[in-house]
């Protein structure tokens, strides 16, 4: 009899802890990267739209003043200051029009799910005498991250400011924090700037992390991919809606207030584009498809699409961005709920898509199957937890305790 309840009450106690360890580690796989990434990408736009990238014709280059005034991102990376759950976008960049080298630090704002500048520091080197250096640079420990700002004169060092985020909040040491290590920025003076970072190549480094962050983003849908699930005639119908949707550079039915205002947005002139072909394609339900396209231009372009039998070719486009930022998992779920409302969508097809059982360009020899992924609707919000947390280790402790007392009580 003993065993039995000592049995009984090992699985209840084993129950309950695992209860407060799911409670703790569920999360969304879109909380907070795959929107974190988008957002931080249509903010690196932004710089790259209004500045430009800086770069040299080589790696090494200085730019002379006398030649050109240099302006344009010259490095931008996401870093992790303070170990945060979301790390931070630094850019640095040179600014012409008000001789400014600069660098501006951004954080992800979960509650607004929007970017927020948090720190901007810039430099005039116009002011600088003759002998003075300016230097930019990423320093770190075991344990933080710095942004350094650095002022020698004569080769000697003069000045410097060490900065750093802390819960969202950019803070400058008033004492030098011990750093092991910095990794060069860009140096510059009153006649020069040189980038530390390799800006060649029309500054490949800051476009490879440009895509870095589209792709992210775009990695983070949970939806299926049944782009290659497609039979043949549904994909070319699909494909002939896209042939005439990479016309458009943003198009979105939400602008509209009357079917008259949408059709008549939706006669627009050829701009020389070529669709390539459909990269994914998601099925978002109620017969709105997100479908993901390249083109000759652009690897980076969607369209969400309505089937419908009242639809020309069949789908009736709902939103189209060509050369774009890719939708992540948390936008593309809200964007659904909100043309699920939408008074301008077109009847639903009856019936839905038949899809192949396996992908059609699939090997003679059948992968295995893989492991059904199981949904599991998250209960508790972020401020529950930890209470959670709380009362079920307190029961596993109750519970312990009364096994003991009980065990120990027989045994007297």
């Amino acid at each position: 009899m003993k065993n039995r309840i000592l049995r009984f009450f090992s699985v209840l106690c084993a129950m309950t802890v695992a209860l407060s360890c799911l409670t703790l580690s569920g999360a969304n796989a879109d909380e907070p990267v795959g929107k974190m990434s988008a957002v931080y990408a249509y903010v690196l736009n932004d710089y790259l739209y209004n500045y430009g990238a800086l770069h040299t014709e080589s790696a090494g280059d200085t730019i002379r003043f006398e030649d050109t005034v240099p302006n344009g991102v010259v490095h931008s990376e996401v870093i992790n200051f303070d170990a945060n759950d979301n790390p931070y976008l630094v850019i640095f960049l040179a600014d012409a029009a008000n001789t400014i080298a600069s660098c501006h630090v951004w954080k992800f704002n979960e509650e607004t799910e929007e970017a927020e500048r948090i720190a901007v520091l810039d430099v005039n080197y116009s002011l600088f005498e003759d002998g003075q250096v300016g230097a930019f640079s990423m320093g770190f420990n075991n344990e933080k991250r710095y942004i350094i700002y650095r002022i020698f004169e004569d080769n000697a060092l003069y000045y410097e400011e060490y900065y750093t985020a802390i819960e969202g909040d950019a803070f400058m040491y008033v004492n030098t924090p011990a750093v092991t290590g910095d990794i060069g920025v860009m140096d510059f003076g009153n006649n020069y700037l040189h980038p530390n970072v390799d800006v060649s190549s029309y500054n490949a480094n800051v476009g490879s992390f440009f895509d870095d962050l589209k792709n992210a983003a775009a990695d983070s849908v949970t939806y299926e991919d049944i782009a290659e699930r497609l039979k043949d005639e549904d994909e070319a119908q699909i494909e002939a809606v896209l042939k005439y949707a990479v016309n458009f550079t943003d198009f979105d039915i939400a602008d509209y207030a009357t079917m008259d205002e949408y059709r008549s947005a939706l006669n627009v002139e050829p701009r020389g584009d070529r669709f390539y072909l459909i990269s994914e394609a998601y099925s978002l339900g109620n017969e709105i498809y997100y479908i993901r396209f390249s083109t000759d231009r652009s690897y980076y372009n969607y369209a969400l699409l309505r089937r419908s039998d009242d639809a020309e070719n069949g789908y009736q486009i709902l939103k189209v961005r060509t050369d774009c930022i890719p939708l992540s998992d948390r936008e593309l779920k809200q964007i659904k709920t909100d043309y699920d409302r939408n008074t301008l969508l077109y009847k639903k097809a009856k019936g839905s898509l038949k899809l192949l059982k396996e992908s059609k360009y699939s090997e003679d020899e059948p992968e295995p199957k893989a492991t059904p992924v199981i949904q599991i609707e998250k209960k508790f919000s972020s401020g529950l937890r930890l209470p959670v947390i709380c009362i079920g280790g307190g029961i596993a402790v109750a519970l312990l305790t009364v096994l003991w007392v009980y065990l120990y009580g027989d045994n007297e």
